[in-house]
């Protein structure tokens, strides 16, 4: 059987829609998949909009195989019920933390939950069947998760500042250690699918790399974070990625505007603005 997978995907929720276009944005992110092995949703955005993206962009969220979730936070976990809604059973799969609580905490000590906004049985009940990994997993062939992200680079230090999570009754920072990555393997190379690579774009690529021998890297999709991650970071990033084999970089939701145009430049023969119902096929 071959590893090399073909197929589409159609981002259903991200943070910018294009002009005259009948699809609705949101702080959150979610790519359908249709591919040669069966289709996939990974993430589901905050809940506002997938549905209506989805019928719009005329995806069957019925005829999905199985449901990944790359973190637990509520702008990749939110739109799950509503998917939920479309399936008796089906898998869920993610990283044991996704369920964790998590918040933000101001100087009054009140706190902003961040988390996914339901109960693990909550969902079960809608027809979720969970199923964890925290180490890299071949989901379908040619098609892998990758687990928890090493974090090996030193300028990669992540927005971690004022994260919290409750973690068997104690208050402890939030690493965010279940953040993990699509990968897939393509006749032009990997393709690397991100949520919000917490872990770090580089870390994610070279984790990806090592798990499938494949250097060629045929595109990467999804958050970054670089947003959120300061100017020495994005310098430093920029300048890692350009060591790479990258044929299609399509940079979305937490990458923020001002860092994507940033990048539109250093990348200008490989680069793709990202928008709710954008297409891309590999």
């Amino acid at each position: 059987m071959t590893d090399i997978v073909k197929g589409n995907l159609t981002i259903l929720a991200d943070n910018i829609v294009p002009a005259k276009s009948e699809t609705l944005g949101e702080h959150g992110f979610s790519v359908y998949l249709e591919t040669s092995k069966g289709n996939f949703l990974f993430d589901t955005g905050r809940g506002k909009t997938i549905i209506h993206n989805a019928v719009v962009c005329r995806k069957d969220l019925k005829g999905l195989k199985k449901i990944i979730l790359s973190h637990g936070h509520a702008d990749h976990t939110g739109g799950l019920p509503e998917v939920l809604r479309f399936h008796d059973r089906i898998d869920v799969l993610g990283h044991p933390d996704i369920f964790l609580s998590r918040f933000r905490m101001d100087v009054n000590g009140n706190r902003e939950y961040s988390g996914i906004p339901y109960a693990k049985g909550y969902l079960e009940k809608k027809g979720a069947r969970f199923v964890f990994n925290t180490e890299p997993i071949e989901i379908e062939n040619g098609i892998y998760l990758t687990g928890e992200v090493p974090r090996t680079t030193q300028f990669e230090a992540a927005d971690l500042e004022n994260r919290f999570a409750e973690r068997m009754g104690e208050i402890v920072p939030e690493v965010i250690a279940d953040d993990q990555a699509m990968v897939i393997k393509t006749k032009g190379g990997i393709l690397i699918v991100l949520g919000c690579a917490h872990s770090g774009i580089i870390n994610t690529i070279n984790h990806a790399v090592k798990i499938t021998g494949v250097d060629t890297i045929f595109g990467i999709v999804g958050g970054t974070h670089l947003d959120f991650s300061g100017e020495a970071q994005l310098e430093e990033t920029i300048e890692a990625l350009k060591t790479y084999q990258i044929q299609n970089f399509i940079p979305a939701h937490c990458t923020g505007i001002s860092a994507s145009v940033r990048l539109s430049r250093q990348f200008e023969k490989i680069f793709q603005f990202s928008y709710a119902g954008k297409a891309f096929h590999f």
